[in-house]
């Protein structure tokens, strides 16, 4: 019995030498052992999301010719009007283009489309950070936007040389500026995440709503970007308003509750938005990696 206490004595005292060996270690030497801990195990993880890859690509192979066959047939059908739609948006970005060309509108960032897929969720914050099969060497920098078609998931975080991760919506450490629907004219509210655990739907939280603000009656109020700020393109999907729009205890600005746009626990693949040019952030960020523009033109 003596024993197992002295044991256990040893253990906590081991422990406590290591946290403050840790603590005291300049922050250098704790961001490469995190960056090499990434690098570690990032093989491991690409392995894991390739086979499960691979098990759903033998399991469509052994789908009968008759279900082969009927898919095909819908997945023409959807083609089709698929072709149609793009050729309407095409018209309008003619359209768009010319009008721009006709004002001397100047024309909005442009950005390069990098599609990933999703390989882990961080199990200690389940709703709050994923990881992507793409990084550094595909060029994903920290701070792009992550979406799924026109809906907002996250913003990237931490880059690594072959994964990346990305905040969601919902954590607690994301933040932007959004416009409200039905708010004329349109007024910048301010979305930021929420802690939460695994027992409980992922949810964001909408402030600095103004006091006047009411949503329209009977309708899905949409949360969307306003473009502000160089991250996110403007006009896209963050989310919805779930129950009412609630004053704060100053009772001088309003609050409420955001259900995201896309089920993020579900989601197995997205795009991530890589301006062609650095942003002021990330010049001011790391000029000497983010000043050779050529490597995206």
């Amino acid at each position: 019995m003596e024993k197992n206490r002295q044991g256990a004595k040893a253990s906590y005292v081991a422990l406590a030498v290591f946290i403050a060996a840790w603590v005291m270690l300049p922050s250098a030497f704790r961001r490469f052992n995190r960056e090499a801990f990434a690098e570690f195990q990032a093989p491991a993880l690409q392995l894991l999301s390739k086979s499960r890859d691979l098990a759903r690509y033998w399991e469509l192979r052994s789908r009968s010719d008759e279900e082969l066959i009927s898919a095909s047939r819908d997945l023409s059908r959807i083609n089709a009007a698929l072709e149609l739609k793009l050729q309407s948006t095409d018209d309008i970005r003619r359209e768009n283009a010319r009008l721009r060309e006709m004002l001397r509108y100047p024309s909005s960032s442009e950005y390069l489309t990098v599609v990933a897929r999703v390989i882990s969720r961080d199990t200690s914050s389940w709703w709050q950070r994923i990881i992507i099969r793409k990084g550094r060497n595909d060029g994903i920098r920290p701070g792009a936007p992550v979406v799924f078609g026109n809906h907002v998931i996250g913003r990237v975080s931490i880059v690594h040389q072959n994964v990346s991760e990305v905040d969601l919506i919902t954590s607690p450490s994301f933040r932007c500026t959004a416009f409200l629907d039905g708010d004329v004219p349109p007024r910048i509210v301010h979305v930021g995440g929420m802690a939460g655990n695994s027992l409980s739907a992922p949810r964001a939280k909408i402030t600095v709503i103004p006091n006047d603000y009411s949503p329209p009656a009977g309708e899905v109020t949409k949360v969307v970007t306003t473009g502000l700020g160089g991250v996110f393109p403007a006009g896209l999907i963050i989310g919805t308003i779930e129950g009412d729009v609630l004053p704060t205890p100053e009772a001088r600005l309003k609050e409420a509750t955001m259900v995201p746009s896309k089920v993020l626990d579900r989601i197995d693949e997205v795009s991530v938005l890589i301006p062609k040019y650095p942003t002021p952030g990330e010049i001011l960020m790391s000029p000497t990696e983010f000043l050779k523009l050529e490597e995206f033109k």
